[in-house]
């Protein structure tokens, strides 16, 4: 199963930075090893900035000597003269700084030196020069590249450092102007290289300290994340793992399932929450034996999975097999808790062709989308969406009106019967597709039981919450099913809106199998925040006199298809009466629906109902109608 260190998930950020740590901590060490080398480059580097002006100079004094005799090397030897005059130039050229200047003549191998300044003896004319003290792979360089050298000296105390300086005349190497510096100039010109090497390196060794400081930090924290992530237990990945990285995630390499386990709520009610968790734990454990290590495997919810099969070597059929194989292995195991065996199964939806869809959270819609029919067609079977089916692309498409806000609410008003005066609206659930409006009958059946049904109830709680913050006088109440009531998400948005529950009442839609026990728990903490509740539908559907009896409302709306007949039928007549009767000795409002025309209106009054809902008084309509 996908198991990949920290590494893998640092952003670009973190990555560079320990790309540019290593790096920086490769040239300190490099740069330590080679500090001396590196020492004399820069010395060189600045001395030969730092003599610029004097360097300017001797061109001149070339100028004069060289460059205005057109045969100076002979003459310097046979004209005594021109011979004294030259080194007296180069006496006067001579300053504090400088030791000594002599012109140097390269014959063949060898060099001679035609004009020193401290040469006291004129008539002797061109000496051999012997390389003592200097570096003859300097005047070699010199020579080659025609190009001033500077030499560092090592073994002459009195002496700092050598500047050579090529003479080339008519393109031709003709002599070399060497001057020597004395110790002093050295010191005082190289004293800046040496705080400035100490500064560099204090720099470089400081900046390693905070990048080690930094790097060890972010592994830390990296660590932990990465715990955080994990399931002790299973090592499979929570929930939070995939909210950090969507857009991590080429959803296009992989195929994606949702899985549920079949009827697993029963195993927590007789066997208590723990027992389940370690029944979850070891179905996990199970199915992440199937998977390979590029697989993803997330808990998505409760007893629901998602998990990312890698394309990688993995072709459809094989992959059909190893979703195959999944099934029937959670099927065969046979659980023990305490002292009984149990089975389970699992429905599963797969979605193949990722590559299609828009992004990763669509793929999952689409193996949502499977899922729900896995569930709806007997449960324990594998179901593939199927991207050609029309009404699966119906579907699809109202996923997509709903998540791009095309969600909206019409709204009819419920009236008091007793000054005829809008007590509050009632939001009725819309889809705008251009011109056209889509009601909930044709919305909510496709939806039923997917992921999706609960997000058009966050959608539908969040689109009122902003009409109530808008308008402070506006008093509603929307529809929300007895599952909407025991989802912890729906929960926690109502209890994030309690400013407002003095003006939302919340209408019960009852849904088959429901957990009245958890429900009227639900009920019980929400009414503590201010909201009220009412039954709706009351007399369709699943309702009983049993719901009035056990769950804690505030209201009953009596549906309309016996609110209709009311005016015509003495049965329908008698059973208001008493349901009316039984309400109000119980503190409990009763609202009649499909008030259609007077007659109706009349007999509800007459019976002393508090409040009606239908066309008589007016339709729905947008906010801004009402």
């Amino acid at each position: 199963m996908y198991n990949k260190f920290v590494w893998s998930d640092m952003n670009r950020f973190h990555y560079y930075s320990m790309v540019l740590y290593v790096v920086i901590c490769f040239l300190f060490i490099y740069l330590y090893k080679n500090l001396p080398i590196y020492e004399d480059k820069l010395r060189t580097t600045l001395l030969s900035q730092s003599i610029d002006g004097i360097d300017a100079s001797a061109d001149k004094l070339i100028e004069k000597i060289i460059y205005s005799d057109n045969d100076f090397l002979k003459n310097n030897i046979k004209d005594t003269t021109l011979r004294k005059k030259n080194i007296q130039r180069l006496k006067d050229f001579k300053n504090r700084n400088i030791s000594s200047a002599y012109i140097i003549v390269p014959i063949k191998d060898k060099f001679f030196i035609l004009l020193d300044s401290a040469d006291n003896n004129i008539d002797l004319g061109p000496q051999l020069f012997i390389l003592d003290g200097i570096d003859e792979n300097s005047f070699l360089k010199a020579k080659k590249t025609k190009k001033k050298q500077i030499y560092i000296q090592k073994n002459i105390n009195d002496l700092g450092f050598t500047l050579i300086k090529p003479i080339v005349k008519d393109r031709k190497l003709s002599a070399f102007f060497v001057i020597d510096y004395t110790q002093k100039t050295y010191n005082s010109l190289t004293s800046l290289l040496r705080v400035s090497a100490k500064i560099i390196m204090g720099f470089l060794i400081l900046l390693i300290v905070l990048l080690t400081i930094f790097i060890l930090y972010f592994l830390r924290n990296s660590y932990l994340k990465n715990r955080m992530y994990r399931n002790p237990n299973t090592g499979t990945f929570y929930r939070s793992y995939l909210t950090d990285n969507y857009e991590k995630i080429n959803f296009s390499d992989y195929y994606i399932v949702l899985a549920d386990i079949d009827f697993f709520k029963r195993v927590n009610d007789i066997y208590g929450q723990a027992n389940g968790d370690r029944v979850l734990d070891s179905i996990m454990i199970k199915i992440s034996s199937l998977l390979n290590k590029e697989d993803i495997f997330i808990e998505y919810g409760g007893e629901e999975f998602l998990i990312l099969i890698s394309k990688n070597d993995t072709d459809v059929e094989r992959f059909k097999s190893r979703i195959e194989d999944m099934r029937e292995m959670v099927e065969s195991l046979n659980i023990k808790i305490k002292n009984d065996t149990i089975n389970l199964t699992i429905s599963i939806g797969a979605f193949i062709q990722t590559e299609s869809a828009t992004s990763l959270q669509d793929a999952i819609h689409k193996a949502d989308a499977a899922l729900y029919d896995s569930k709806h067609n007997g449960r324990n079977i594998v179901t593939y969406f199927d991207i050609s089916d029309r009404t699966r692309i119906y579907r699809e498409k109202l996923k997509d009106m709903i998540e791009s806000d095309k969600l909206v609410c019409f709204y009819q008003p419920i009236i008091s019967l007793k000054d005829n005066q809008v007590h509050h609206y009632e939001a009725l659930l819309r889809i705008e597709d251009g011109d056209e409006i889509i009601y909930p009958d044709k919305i909510l059946p496709d939806l039923e039981n997917s992921y999706f049904y609960s997000r058009i109830s966050m959608k539908v709680i969040e689109y009122n919450v902003k009409k109530l913050e808008e308008d402070k006088n506006l008093k509603i109440s929307i529809n929300l099913s007895s599952d909407d009531l025991i989802n912890d998400a729906i929960l926690a948005i109502l209890r994030k809106s309690s400013y407002i529950s003095d003006r939302m009442i919340i209408e019960i839609l009852e849904t088959k199998n429901a957990d009245y026990e958890k429900l009227e728990t639900s009920i019980g903490k929400l009414k503590l925040l201010g909201y009220k509740f009412c039954i709706d539908d009351y007399g369709s559907g699943y309702s009983s006199l049993n719901h009035l009896l056990n769950l804690s409302i505030d209201c009953l709306k009596i549906d309309g298809s016996i609110i209709k007949n009311i005016d015509k039928d003495k049965k329908t007549y008698s059973l208001i009466r008493s349901l009316n009767l039984f309400c109000h000795n119980n503190g409990i409002k009763v609202v009649a629906e499909f008030v259609e025309n007077k007659d109706i209106l009349d007999t509800l009054v007459e019976l002393g109902i508090d409040y009606g809902q239908g066309y008589y008084f007016d339709k729905p309509k947008p906010y801004d109608e009402i």
